[in-house]
């Protein structure tokens, strides 16, 4: 489809299980944002973490090396600044580019002042010569309070070419419950404010991943929704994952009936109990998030349905 630009989210764990993976997605020019975040972690067993941000390094590493990523538009997404993990990750990108120029440019979660883009940036390329892009992940209230000036300040460096909404740290950072969803109204209300705000500044917005899967309709809804109120001509997405038959336009899309989130307590107390069930009993040692039949749920969404039964 004109316009529609994919990055596709893959956890860096089971790296040696990629490369079949990878070659599929080539032909139809889907970008990867090879994760060491959010779906690199064990929210109940801390050493286990340690063991996974490991391995995703050591993943990264060997499909660069293995011309793996050769071919394909490849960004990276590391561990935010603020993080133990976050100067070996620094390390192992600045390895990986000064052997092959495969990664285009790192996805920096938590990004709050402009600052920490530029030291990102600077710590990672070693010459003027070396060209890589960093791109802002914005999930906080502090994060979109300083979008402009983020932007702003990125002028005469031009380090910044997408910003990317990080709508769970986002809707856990301001204690929501539950997090709006697609056929919201206050979801749109969100991207609308976030997308004018980057395009102002003659910025590229990436939307955030799709919390039901396997639901054809909501996906190109919210596409049709996002070109037809959100003057957005080019939808980059980012998915955590795909079905190939979503690649092709639908000769019909049924509009999505937006609604506003239901204030009763009971919805609330039920839906932040299945969350947590349906989080437990389908997440993999190996990865953090957990993928139903219907829904992806991050560690995020986990934690704020906890948040929300600790409250009352």
């Amino acid at each position: 489809m004109k316009n529609l630009n994919i990055f596709l989210y893959i956890c860096l764990v089971r790296y040696k299980a990629l490369n079949h993976i990878l070659k599929k997605f080539k032909k139809h020019n889907i970008s990867l944002i090879l994760d060491m975040e959010d779906s690199v972690q064990d929210l109940f067993d801390p050493k286990n973490t340690i063991k996974l941000k490991k391995q995703s390094r050591e993943g990264l590493l060997y499909l660069n090396d293995k011309d793996i990523l050769k071919g394909i538009n490849t960004f990276v997404r590391i561990n935010s600044e603020s993080t133990e993990f976050y100067e070996e990750d620094v390390k192992a990108i600045k390895k990986a580019i000064s052997d092959k120029p495969y990664i285009n440019g790192i996805f920096l979660p938590k990004v709050e002042k402009y600052s920490q883009i530029k030291n990102c940036h600077d710590l990672i390329t070693s010459s003027k010569k070396d060209k890589i892009s960093i791109v802002p992940i914005i999930e906080s209230q502090r994060g979109l309070a300083n979008l402009e000036s983020i932007i702003s300040e990125d002028k005469d460096n031009n380090i910044i070419e997408y910003v990317h909404y990080g709508h769970y740290d986002y809707c856990l950072d301001n204690g929501f419950w539950p997090f709006p969803e697609p056929y919201h109204i206050s979801y749109w209300e969100l991207i609308e404010n976030i997308s004018k705000k980057i395009y102002s500044y003659k910025r590229k917005y990436i939307h955030t991943p799709f919390p039901l899967i396997e639901n054809e309709n909501i996906y190109w809804s919210s596409i049709y929704y996002m070109r037809e109120n959100l003057s957005i001509k080019d939808i980059n997405l980012s998915l955590v994952n795909i079905d190939m038959n979503y690649i092709k336009l639908p000769e019909k899309i049924k509009k999505v009936k937006l609604k506003n989130i239901s204030k009763d307590y009971s919805y609330k107390k039920i839906f932040a109990e299945k969350i947590i069930n349906e989080y437990i009993n389908n997440k993999s040692k190996n990865k953090s998030f957990s993928l139903s039949r219907n829904r992806f749920i991050p560690p995020h969404l986990y934690l704020g349905a906890m948040n929300f039964l600790k409250r009352k």
